[in-house]
């Protein structure tokens, strides 16, 4: 072993021992019952659920996926993502958050089958919601675990094998999560967002210094490239679709609409609608330059193998002792998103699915244990896949993204439309997935996307579906006092017009 090598896992083994100490640290608060693992109480304030969030969707998306695609299209990586993101998910975070943090905090709700379900005292169409949830959970899952492997790879020259990287990353994880539960997380996912925040700038600052500048790296792009400065043979369609998709679909994210139910008032969730759009337009921004960057710098890289140009970047331009740091920022984001939806799909299977089973006892103390043991078990599912040759980091999250965008039409008929019937939601859950998996696979010709992507059309179907099949079906009950919420002041109950 190298001193570079063993300097880089130093840094990043005592990155991760101190990870470990502020869960364990942070857990010692953490009580044997299902609120308190799974939401710490509801107690958090701005700053913890504005990290704890920001940090849940910043992932290997962000620091392996983005510049991986920038690879290859250039600039319009930016706007791809975030044309929408900047404005749309913060506005949904306020039109879904809000509304289910009212929900949440006068129900116990915990997740999006729930309060889909508990509208009309359904627990099919909870288990219908949630299934859809997890099925497209597990991919995104594998992408954190992806991300760690391919950098704590490249970062090495190829010692730790992504695989062991991989399970690196996982065995952390869990450690944490078992012993802690939400407010483990929250705190780590709090340091964490600070450290990859400071790591994404001295990343683009240190590179963009060793090619000359920005000036000068953008100048050498469009000289070589310049076709990398447009929008790289992407048709609007396919931009706006991507914009619209990735607007709507992280809300409804697991790991972060379980989230957004944690805050101890609405003003928490408030503040989270101003701070999260020029962080997030600030980080994508620098992955996507350091990406297109990366085609000059270091060109050749062929498909997938783009998804390793950051760390290529970290290798080829900085000093070892800050490669060490900058690949420890880089498994922030990831862990940070990692630990997120582990928990989240924990507390789905615990809440929604196991209590039917006969054999498990109706006892918070062993809900938490099973909890716990879920956590090990999806995080072992998740590495097999990880094993098994996936397709590059964007190619699974675009499907994975369009699954969650095509529920935003239930939502929100469940959340603010009276007339809205339960069989409405469930068809318009169901039916555009079955759309969206036909048009992905080739199962249904792709020239039914009229050159838009298979998401958007799923979206389109979504809003057909709930529309006529409420204008078909009778109106039924809701659940008493579902559409009473708390008075923002006071603590008395007010109704919620729709």
């Amino acid at each position: 072993m190298s001193l570079r090598v063993f300097t880089i896992l130093a840094i990043v083994f005592g990155y991760l021992g101190l990870i470990v100490a502020i869960g364990w640290w942070s857990s010692r608060r953490t009580r044997a019952t299902m609120e308190d693992y799974h939401m710490a109480g509801r107690e958090f304030g701005s700053l913890v659920l504005f990290a704890s969030v920001f940090g849940a969707n910043i992932s290997a998306v962000t620091f392996i996926g983005i510049p991986g695609m920038a690879y290859h299209r250039g600039w319009v990586a930016w706007p791809y993502f975030v044309t929408a993101w900047g404005w749309l998910t913060p506005l949904l975070f306020h039109v879904v958050g809000h509304r289910a943090w009212q929900l949440g905090r006068r129900l116990n709700y915990m997740t999006i089958g729930e309060i889909i379900g508990g509208r009309w005292g359904s627990p099919y169409l909870t288990m219908i919601i949630s299934a859809i949830i997890i099925t497209y959970t597990i991919p995104y899952l594998m992408t954190g675990l992806i991300g760690a492997g391919v950098t704590l790879e490249v970062v090495t020259d190829g010692f730790v094998p992504s695989w062991v990287g991989a399970l690196i990353v996982a065995l952390v994880v869990v450690i944490y999560l078992t012993k802690g539960g939400m407010r483990a997380s929250a705190w780590v996912n709090t340091f964490q967002t600070l450290v990859f925040l400071a790591g994404a700038v001295l990343m683009f600052v240190a590179v963009a210094m060793a090619l000359g500048g920005p000036a000068s790296a953008t100048r050498r792009v469009m000289e070589l490239h310049p076709e990398l400065m447009s929008r790289g043979g992407m048709s609007m369609k396919q931009f706006f679709s991507y914009g619209l998709i990735v607007g709507l679909a992280v809300p409804l994210f697991p790991q972060v609409f379980t989230r957004l139910l944690t805050g101890k008032d609405p003003a928490s969730l408030r503040k989270i609608i101003t701070l999260y759009p020029p962080a997030a337009l600030a980080v994508f921004f620098m992955m996507a330059y350091l990406g297109m960057w990366g085609r000059v710098a270091i060109p050749g890289l062929e498909g997938a193998q783009s998804d390793e140009i950051l760390p290529r970047l970290l290798t080829a331009y900085t000093p070892f002792w800050m490669m060490g740091i900058l690949a420890a920022s880089v498994f922030a984001a990831m862990m940070s998103t990692l630990d997120a939806q582990l928990l989240a799909m924990s507390t789905i299977l615990t809440r929604e699915f196991l209590p039917r089973l006969p054999f498990i006892p109706n006892s918070e103390r062993v809900q938490v244990r099973v909890s716990r043991g879920l956590v090990v078990v999806l995080t072992a599912v998740a590495y097999a896949f990880t094993l098994i040759n996936p397709p590059g980091i964007i190619s699974i999250v675009e499907f994975a993204f369009a699954g969650f965008a095509a529920l935003m039409p239930a939502v929100l008929g469940t959340l603010y439309w009276r007339r809205c019937t339960k069989q409405a939601v469930a068809a318009s859950a169901v039916l555009p997935q079955l759309v969206l998996v036909g048009l992905t696979f080739g199962w249904i010709d792709r020239s039914w996307t009229f050159g838009f992507l298979p998401g958007f059309i799923a979206i389109g179907v979504a809003v057909a579906v709930i529309l006529i099949v409420t204008w078909m079906t009778p109106e039924t009950e809701n659940t008493d006092g579902y559409f009473l919420s708390p008075a923002r002041a006071g603590g008395s109950e007010a109704p919620v017009h729709a």
